[in-house]
């Protein structure tokens, strides 16, 4: 009983993380480019915003997306 539920919920959250992948490659590559226009680009940043990328970039919920995300930009780099 207790595997079954495990199963499930980690199936759940495979399956959140594969419908957020797209939302967070598309962040990902827009945040490269920005970082690509302005050298200066985390220093100008106001706190609000690095309040907004700290809790995109590190809440839980997100962590195999953005792993998923940064492994295709990784290889759609190469």
């Amino acid at each position: 009983m207790l595997f079954t539920t495990i199963g499930i919920m980690l199936g759940i959250y495979l399956f959140i993380s594969l419908i957020l992948t797209p939302f967070q490659y598309r962040y990902l590559s827009a945040l490269e480019e920005e970082r690509k226009r302005s050298s200066d680009y985390y220093e100008a940043m106001p706190v609000q915003e690095e309040v907004l990328h700290g809790n995109a970039q590190g809440n839980p919920l997100f962590f195999l997306a953005n792993l998923f995300a940064w492994l295709l930009l990784k290889l759609k780099k190469k």
